[in-house]
């Protein structure tokens, strides 16, 4: 039981603070991963980079956007660990780091704005996830899981 002070307001955040930043932290890191690693499942097999309907040209653009994502990812999560010092930029650079995902997976619904564009191969049958490509649901899932990171690093910084 805690004794209150008259005219003294309590608000109860003072341990939430670092528990928010804690949380939006892992979310961040966990997006950095997903993007480092999913696209070599998705992507770096047959029925994709290396499928036979892929010619050269396709084959650079698939190979060079698996290696960027995990660039990305790799980048980010440095960009968190440097985020973890206290110096006036930290947030910056953990900030930065939450954007690293959105940034690299959020476009690409914008892409569909194009058209004759698809997320899907020509010649696959289309894959849904509760009635949404199942490409972008992942992609929307990485962003929105950095986003939701940094909502919460950045509200508990400010409960410090």
């Amino acid at each position: 039981m805690s004794a209150r002070t008259p005219g003294r307001r309590t608000t109860g955040t003072s341990a939430r603070g670092p528990d928010l930043r804690r949380w939006g932290r892992r979310l961040i890191a966990a997006s950095a991963v997903a993007s480092a690693t999913l696209p070599w499942l998705a992507d770096w097999n047959r029925r994709h980079t290396f499928g036979p309907e892929y010619g050269p040209h396709a084959r650079w653009h698939g190979a060079s956007e698996v290696v960027s994502a995990t660039l990305d990812g790799l980048i980010a999560l440095w960009l968190l660990r440097e985020g973890e010092r206290d110096h006036p930029g930290s947030q910056r650079t953990v900030t930065a780091a939450a954007l690293l995902p959105i940034a690299r997976w959020a476009p690409f619904n914008l892409t569909l704005l194009l058209p004759g564009t698809s997320p899907y191969d020509q010649h696959r049958l289309p894959q849904r996830v509760l009635g949404v490509p199942a490409a972008l649901l992942s992609q929307d899932l990485i962003a929105a899981t950095a986003a939701t990171g940094l909502l919460l690093h950045r509200r508990g910084h400010r409960r410090r």
